[in-house]
């Protein structure tokens, strides 16, 4: 059925009296892209936003990564980083988050480190770093630009297309319910994030560069590629 009101914080689809029991019982609500989903409800064959099980994960990953004390972020830092980074693929953001912690380990390198290896962890870490930048433009244009990534999954629905399915029902047809706030919501708090983020890449750069450059940006190699030995007179 078509209701002639629009799509409010909270709908609820109405429920219609078949005077017996019924079978099969499908309730489709196709929702507008200007409106962010945040819950859904209804019968037990259904979708699910998941996001909020991932937001869980996020908050422990961050406690757990600020403990390993490698880089100056705490744990609110690590959450707020991780809440922006859900809008990217798995393997993005955890391209980011290795950067940061390599950085760390970087400046826990010994001076003395062979030459070679050196030279190679230097690369390494500059070409790490070229693909996290380009990883957090990816996250900042998705997040101002894109939907939201909500997870929304179950009985074959999508972000936008929410499908019920109930085998069996009383005399009443089932009852569905989806709370939602208009996309705008959305957009500001990602254009809040995305200003957090530039201010505090400040920082982290900054500590970054010290690390990266600690003990030096380059080893020179000898002919047998070793450092060479300086001439002592």
């Amino acid at each position: 059925c078509r209701l002639p009101a629009g799509i409010g914080a909270f709908f609820s689809s109405p429920r219609a009296d078949l005077g017996q029991g019924s079978v099969n019982q499908r309730v489709n609500v196709d929702m507008p892209r200007s409106r962010w989903i945040l819950l859904t409800g209804g019968p037990s064959l259904g979708p699910a936003v998941l996001f909020w099980s991932v937001l869980v994960v996020i908050f422990l990953a961050a406690a757990g990564l600020a403990r390993t004390n490698l880089t100056p972020l705490r744990w609110w830092q690590w959450a707020l980083l991780g809440l922006g980074l859900t809008q990217v693929t798995v393997p993005a953001a955890a391209v980011i988050a290795g950067w940061l912690l390599v950085l760390g380990l970087r400046a826990r390198i010994p001076e003395e480190t062979e030459a070679r290896r050196f030279d190679a962890m230097q690369a390494g870490l500059a070409l790490l770093t070229l693909l996290a930048a380009a990883a957090l433009v990816s996250a900042i244009k998705k997040g101002l630009l894109g939907f939201p990534e909500m997870q929304v999954m179950g009985n074959g629905s999508t972000a936008y297309n929410l499908l019920w399915y109930a085998d069996r029902a009383a005399g009443l047809t089932s009852r569905v319910w989806v709370l939602s706030v208009p996309m705008f919501f959305y957009r500001l708090l990602m254009l809040a994030w995305a200003l957090w983020l530039a201010y505090s890449l400040t920082g982290w750069v900054k500590w970054g560069w010290g690390s990266f450059t600690k003990g030096g940006y380059w080893k020179k190699l000898g002919p047998l590629g070793f450092k060479k030995k300086e001439k002592r007179i």
